[in-house]
């Protein structure tokens, strides 16, 4: 019998308890899940941050890439031309089809609208005259030379 009075003791005592340490546990669990939404923001923030940044890096990128053509195209205005079109359809077309023969081709479009396909872009009148004799040998006999900006 003192055993059972001794047992129903401890369970009155722990059960009177429990408000207590119930308590303590709903502000435990309350903490952590403040953690894990401030963990939750901190993460999404950061993920925001790197968007932003490679977004930032790839606009620098392309205006890299727009001032190095627009070098280009100022330093090599003179174009060895070996087929013009004024459908875009047949331009395409032939662009790959002299790009196959292993040329590095180029469309330019003229003041006309016309589609020129170039096979070679040169600082001076001089390079492109050399070349434009291999050019009339090799793919077009009727190839000539465009002065870009004129």
């Amino acid at each position: 019998m003192k055993k059972l009075v001794f047992v129903l003791s401890v369970l009155v005592l722990l059960s009177s308890g429990c408000k207590f340490f119930g308590k303590k546990k709903q502000a435990e669990l309350a903490r952590i899940e403040q953690m894990k939404k401030d963990s939750i923001q901190k993460a999404q923030k950061a993920a925001k941050d790197l968007e932003f940044k490679k977004a930032q890096e790839e606009k620098a990128r392309q205006e890299a890439i727009r001032k190095a053509e627009e070098e280009r195209q100022r330093l090599y205005k003179f174009h060895i031309i070996v087929g013009s079109f004024k459908t875009p359809k047949y331009a395409a077309a032939y662009k790959e089809y002299i790009g196959k023969k292993g040329y590095q081709t180029e469309i330019l479009v003229n003041s006309y609208k016309f589609e020129m396909i170039s096979i070679g872009a040169y600082k001076s009148w001089g390079e492109a005259v050399k070349d434009l004799t291999k050019a009339r040998e090799a793919v077009e006999p009727t190839s000539w030379i465009y002065i870009k900006g004129q």
